[in-house]
């Protein structure tokens, strides 16, 4: 997406390659005729079925490897610890060691995604329903959009991610504003769903009510569009007496419409970029850069969201402020400070591993539910923070939004370049998650890349 600092961003793959089945090694002419063999061909699922059962015994077979290097490099690694003087043939049996293990975590990681793909299709069979979208191209202002995404339900039991791709609203003059998010559901999926299926119509209906587009109005509308998300939300769990709940990072890119202020340089058409997080899913900027004298360019990772974790000092306060507990259990949680009584059952401990999520009833309404020691309005919820930048198409390279399955191992530099060094989003997503799933990370996980180029 970005080879340099000074190189321009690649869209979705072109319209030949997306009308290739691999597996089956077919082309066809339109993508209809492809979204129908993918569908309905028997002789493609059994390709995709011969294909996954031969992965997951590769992966065995990659693990048995991978193990037997590592400990082969703990070996290397001991025996250069015990030398005076270093020896340099153990040296070098340790460089090419970790050169093996490279490889080998690197096709653990291909063989997933060819199980996730299966995976994918089987389900997409069963609902009689085409496989989802993995791409998205937009305008804005003067702005071609383009977004890949992957989403991989990974080791665990259920596929509680999910993403969207294709949010639009207009603002009260008329102009579009493209949106994208990645979600993380947890305890159900039902809050989750709920957010991806109300979202967008929450914030055109927040949005419609301010007189104008700006920074504020748009900042406002997304604080009461999730407010508003939530608060339906929790009228169903009541109802239903449901744990549900699910993290957001949302990106929405509009038009420059407010004009410049003094000190200001813009260009007409320029775009602007919200990123709201609720959460710990995160939302980091490739930037380019000129790097210090004689070092040349190189391109940066800046985060726009910050993981609202328990253990956040300013979390924590809130939380503690109303009675909360924050504790470490395998990671840091807050937890409701007593029993409760919930769902006809009594819950002696309940905690969650982030400070803000939509639903998590219980740690917004324990008093309700019979847990002394809580003060009424939620030990966690769901205001987002948000943070709004000019887009510069000369130095913004692409936006990474992921679930916390990713951040968890992959840290934002080695995204960044991760995602860089790939020719499209969708592309860079599915590299992204490969790495991932290498490091790994046992949860869902996600990855949307939203790249840009000037009109």
């Amino acid at each position: 997406i970005a080879m340099g600092v000074d190189g321009g961003t690649a869209g979705s793959r072109s319209s030949s390659a997306r009308l290739i089945c691999i597996p089956c090694k077919r082309k066809f002419p339109t993508i209809s005729t492809l979204q129908r063999h993918e569908q309905r061909s028997d002789i493609h699922r059994k390709v995709l079925e011969r294909r996954e059962e031969k992965m997951q015994k590769r992966k065995k077979e990659l693990i048995l490897a991978a193990r037997s290097v590592r400990q082969q490099i703990v070996e290397a690694d001991e025996a250069l610890q015990s030398q005076v003087l270093v020896n340099e043939t153990v040296q070098h049996q340790k460089i090419i060691l970790e050169m093996q293990l490279q490889q080998l975590l690197s096709e653990y990681g291909m063989a997933q995604e060819i199980v996730e793909l299966a995976r994918e299709a089987r389900e997409s069979r069963l609902a009689g329903l085409d496989r989802p979208a993995r791409s998205r191209e937009v305008r804005v202002g003067k702005l071609a959009l383009t977004a890949g995404v992957a989403c991989w339900q990974s080791n665990k039991d259920v596929q509680e991610d999910r993403y969207i791709l294709d949010i639009e609203v207009e603002s009260p003059e008329g102009h579009l504003i493209a949106g994208f998010a990645v979600l993380d559901g947890h305890s159900g999926s039902m809050c989750v769903d709920h957010v991806v299926e109300t979202l967008q119509a929450s914030l055109q209906r927040c949005l419609s009510a301010k007189q104008s587009l700006s920074d504020e109005s748009l900042t406002q509308a997304v604080l009461e569009a999730c407010l508003l998300t939530d608060e339906d939300f929790l009228k169903r769990a009541r109802q239903h007496e449901v744990l549900d709940g699910s993290t957001l990072v949302l990106a929405l890119v509009y038009p420059q419409v407010e004009p410049p202020a003094a000190n200001e340089a813009r260009q007409p058409g320029c775009c602007r970029l919200l990123v709201a997080c609720v959460g710990d899913s995160r939302g980091v900027l490739c930037r380019g850069s000129n790097g210090p004298q004689g070092s040349g360019p190189q391109l940066l990772a800046v985060p726009l969201s910050d993981d609202h974790k328990p253990s956040r000092p300013d979390e924590q306060r809130r939380i503690e402020a109303k009675g909360g507990i924050v504790d470490f259990e395998g990671v840091w949680r807050v937890f409701i400070p007593g029993p409760a009584k919930f769902g006809g059952q009594m819950i002696a401990r309940w905690g969650l591993a982030v400070s803000r999520a939509f639903g998590d009833l219980l740690l917004k309404e324990a008093e309700r539910y019979d847990c002394a020691g809580v003060a009424p309005g939620g030990l966690i919820t769901a205001v987002p923070e948000v943070r709004v930048v000019d887009l510069e198409p000369a130095t913004d390279r692409f936006l990474v939004l992921a679930s916390d399955g990713v951040w968890d191992v992959i840290s934002n530099e080695e995204a960044v370049a991760t995602c860089a060094a790939q020719t499209d989003t969708v592309m860079a997503a599915e590299h992204l998650l490969r790495r991932t799933y290498a490091a790994n990370s046992d949860d869902n996980i996600t990855a949307l890349v939203l790249s840009w180029k000037q009109l």
